[in-house]
């Protein structure tokens, strides 16, 4: 519990100081796509491999605020551990395969051609319903912060209609950077500074009640 605080005051304590640290980039946008976004099923956050880590699970909290900050808390569908054990069991190589994609664009427009992860898809959809996914990738962890190396943090919202990314973001951080406050710092202003992007991408996304 003492954690979870913690973890929340650093959260409201970045975001109330606005952007520090490295800048995020848009590494894809199909502004084409308007599909509206009724509702979005929050995935929780993994690696590429689809373990949840350590770093991941600090994750989960922070950005699952961030989406229904962004979209309102009415249109989240928390995926949690029903949709990783969903991963796990049934469509993990499927999962990889789609979360691949986050870094390497040249597969975006070929999701819809691979049957694997047409099923996957399918089967959250069907347990969840047929929405958005709202996804989440974490490249490293505590370990990887403390040694020195990048940590990456990726975030796509999915538009399961289209089969395709309707946009993807990504920063990395890493140690002796102005990151503060450790690797629980540096994460909370990965995820703070990617929404202020986020944002600006979704113009118009937010609810009346969300906004600030």
């Amino acid at each position: 519990m003492k954690h979870l605080l913690l973890i929340a005051l650093l959260a409201a304590f970045i975001s109330s100081c606005g952007t520090f640290g490295p800048k995020p980039q848009t590494v894809y946008h199909r502004k084409d796509l308007k599909t509206k976004v009724s509702k979005l099923i929050v995935f929780p956050v993994t690696d590429f491999q689809g373990r949840q880590s350590a770093g991941a699970k600090k994750l989960d909290v922070s950005v699952s605020s961030a989406w229904a900050e962004l979209y309102g808390k009415e249109k989240v569908v928390p995926g949690g551990a029903v949709l990783y054990k969903l991963i796990q069991a049934t469509g993990k190589d499927s999962y990889k395969k789609l979360i691949s994609s986050l870094d390497n664009i040249s597969a975006v427009e070929q999701l819809h051609k691979n049957p694997k992860v047409r099923k996957f898809i399918s089967k959250v959809t069907k347990k969840f319903g047929n929405y958005h996914f709202a996804l989440a990738i974490e490249n490293g962890g505590p370990k990887y912060y403390k040694d020195g190396k990048p940590v990456l943090l990726h975030i796509g919202l999915f538009d399961s209609k289209n089969m395709t990314w309707k946009w993807i973001t990504k920063i990395k951080d890493q140690k002796g950077t102005l990151s503060f406050g450790g690797y629980d710092g540096a994460s909370m202003g990965m995820v703070s500074n990617s929404f202020d992007l986020i944002e600006k991408l979704e113009e118009g996304a937010r609810t009346p009640a969300s906004k600030k």
